[in-house]
């Protein structure tokens, strides 16, 4: 089980009309090894209309194949569920998608190496806001050094009220401090900050 939240910068959110950042928080858990589900709350930053409290964004994540030697994890994702077989009428962040995870590591070099990629299409089960078309990421870490990873990924891009943005290329680092706590500090095509901080537990050990 995880919770934290996120920072998410105005110029590439058309959620606010790229007139607002925004402020996320969330929850997930795992209770069983091949679903997660999340639940994430996102509210405008000095927003000064009358009519906007927060958007509510439930997700379910189903892990089809677990990872093996020369096989990657396969899951397929779902946000905004309620909204989304409703009428999606209020949906900001609807999203299917599958993905493909896969691990590997390099003991000469003392390198591990993580690596996604998945695929986001309007057609896959409901029209989507975020996460449309390719997507991926890799994170490099160093066996001697667990307390930090370096990350890069291009995330699909994104829509809604009527506002479209293009698929980002992000870069940054992430620090893990007393085993639970992660901080992630990253920019958004090089122009805009984008940070989380989650802390994260097993309920059952």
């Amino acid at each position: 089980m995880f919770f934290g939240t996120s920072f998410l910068p105005q110029k590439h959110l058309p959620y606010t009309q790229f007139d607002n950042n925004a402020l996320a928080v969330y929850v997930s858990l795992t209770f069983l090894s091949f679903i997660e589900v999340d639940l994430r709350v996102t509210r405008r930053l000095n927003y000064s209309g009358s009519s906007h409290v927060v958007d509510r964004v439930p997700t379910v994540r189903l892990r089809l194949l677990k990872e093996k030697k020369w096989i990657p994890a396969v899951t397929f994702g779902f946000h905004d569920i309620l909204t989304s077989i409703e009428s999606g009428a209020a949906r900001h962040f609807g999203a299917s998608y599958i993905v493909a995870t896969k691990n590997f590591h390099i003991p000469e070099l003392h390198l591990k190496i993580g690596t996604t990629a998945g695929w986001g299409a309007s057609s896959l089960v409901w029209k989507n806001n975020e996460f449309i078309g390719f997507f991926g990421g890799l994170s490099l870490g160093l066996d001697n050094i667990k307390w930090m990873e370096l990350l890069c990924d291009y995330g699909g891009g994104a829509i809604d009220n009527g506002l479209s943005s293009a698929g980002t290329i992000n870069a940054g680092i992430r620090f893990v401090c007393f085993r639970h706590l992660y901080m992630t500090a990253a920019t958004m095509n090089f122009d805009s900050f984008t940070g989380t901080i989650s802390y994260r537990f097993n309920l059952i050990r």
